[in-house]
């Protein structure tokens, strides 16, 4: 009977720990895409939202007809790595494909700033907060990777 009691003892702090590290990690997942709360947005502000999603839609629409098969070839080559295979794609892009590119990047910067100035104060303060929280979140994911490769499992 004593020897149960010792085991269920010192078994104890061992499943407590556990359960903590379980549900810390629950808590600490990170979204992908934080979004405003729905109630906070009005609804010319949806439509804005919902214009601007459609026009890069349509933009990435025309841009994937620009390419050719020789750039369709660069993106889908596994034997490539991540940066090399950016690297060779910018430089097979034609001048008209860059200028498409840089005009919509100025679109979607007209866009966005457009967007903000129909921000309310509550609506500046809610996204300070999402950005707040979304750089703690990943300072906290880039301490835990970091410690995972100082400290790797054998």
């Amino acid at each position: 009977m004593k020897i149960v009691i010792k085991k269920a003892l010192l078994s104890l702090p061992g499943i407590l720990f556990a359960v903590n590290i379980l549900s810390a990690q629950e808590v600490m997942v990170p979204t992908d895409k934080p979004k405003i709360a729905r109630e906070n947005i009005s609804k010319e502000q949806v439509a804005m939202l919902k214009a601007n999603r459609s026009k890069q839609i349509e933009f990435r629409n025309a841009f994937r007809e620009t390419l050719s098969g020789n750039q369709l070839d660069i993106l889908t080559n596994p034997m490539l790595t991540k940066e090399d295979r950016i690297k060779t794609f910018r430089q097979s892009l034609s001048n008209n494909q860059v200028q498409m590119v840089s005009a919509n990047k100025k679109q979607v910067r007209t866009q966005k700033n457009t967007l903000r100035t129909t921000f309310s104060n509550q609506q500046r303060m809610q996204i300070r907060r999402m950005a707040i929280n979304r750089s703690q979140q990943n300072r906290i994911l880039f301490r835990r990777a970091r410690f995972i490769n100082r400290f790797p499992r054998k």
